[in-house]
C-alpha cells in the first residue's frame, strides 16, 4: 500500500490531528499494537509534537491508544473476547440512536442516508475492504442524525475498535447490506419502533456471529492433557 501524507491546517490543529490519527487507525494505516512514533508522525502530518501529544491524549481517553511507561504510545490491542463486551454496549446504545434518527433526522439527512445505503449495497457484493470504512460511516451518520453528540462520540470509538482489531467480516457484507436497507426504510418512514428494532437486529446479528467465531476457535484449539 502506497504511503499517504496528510496535511492539516493550523486552525484547531490538535483536533484535526486527532481526527487524522483516528482515521488512520480506522483504515489500518496505523495497526493495532503499532508504536506511535512522534517524530515520524509529526513529519508525516506536517505538525509539531504539541498537537500530536494532545491527540494521543484524546485517543487514549477513547480507548484507541494506550501509553506504556518508558515505552511510549501504541495503538491499543484488544483480545477478541473484549470485542464481545464492546458489541454488548453497542447493541444497547445504537438502537436508541436509530430511533432518534427516525425522530429527528432532517429530510436532507434521510435522503443522504438512502444514498449511503445504496452505495454500501453496490460495494457489498465485491467484499472490497473499503466496505468496513463505509459501514463505519453509515453507522456514524445515523448517530449524527440522532442529534445526540455524546452518543455519537461513544459509538465512534466503539465502532472503530472491532474494525481495527478484526480483519475479516463478522458476517457477509451482503447480509449487512440487506439489514441496512431494512433499517433505512424504517428511518425513511420515520417509524421509530421499526428503526430501533432494525438497528438492534443488525448489531445483535454481528454479536452472534462474533460469538460463533470465538466458539469455533475454542473447539478447534488443541486440547491440553495433564
Amino acid at each position: 500500500m502506497a504511503d499517504r501524507y496528510y496535511r492539516v491546517d493550523y486552525e484547531d490543529l490538535s483536533q484535526q490531528v486527532y481526527r487524522m490519527l483516528k482515521h488512520m487507525i480506522l483504515v489500518g494505516e496505523l495497526k493495532i499494537g503499532e508504536k506511535l512514533r512522534q517524530d515520524e508522525l509529526a513529519e508525516r502530518l506536517g505538525v509539531s509534537r504539541t498537537p500530536l501529544l494532545s491527540a494521543f491524549s484524546k485517543l487514549e481517553k477513547e480507548m484507541l491508544v494506550e501509553t506504556v511507561p518508558r515505552r511510549g504510545a501504541f495503538v491499543k490491542r484488544y483480545e477478541i473476547t473484549e470485542l464481545v463486551d464492546i458489541y454488548e454496549i453497542r447493541v444497547r446504545l445504537e438502537p436508541f440512536g436509530a430511533a432518534e434518527a427516525a425522530r429527528n433526522g432532517s429530510d436532507g439527512q434521510i435522503a443522504e442516508l438512502m444514498q449511503r445505503c445504496k452505495e454500501f449495497g453496490e460495494l457489498a457484493a465485491s467484499e472490497d475492504p473499503k466496505i468496513k470504512e463505509l459501514d463505519y460511516e453509515f453507522h456514524m451518520f445515523i448517530m449524527e442524525m440522532s442529534g445526540n453528540r455524546l452518543l455519537y462520540n461513544i459509538i465512534s470509538s466503539y465502532s472503530i475498535i472491532p474494525i481495527a482489531n478484526f480483519y475479516g467480516f463478522f458476517k457477509a457484507p451482503t447480509v449487512s447490506a440487506e439489514e441496512h436497507e431494512e433499517l433505512c426504510r424504517a428511518i425513511y418512514n420515520r417509524n421509530i419502533t421499526a428503526a430501533r428494532r432494525g438497528m438492534f437486529q443488525h448489531v445483535d446479528n454481528s454479536l452472534k456471529h462474533l460469538k460463533e467465531y470465538i466458539a469455533g476457535r475454542q473447539e478447534s484449539a488443541p486440547h491440553q492433557t495433564g
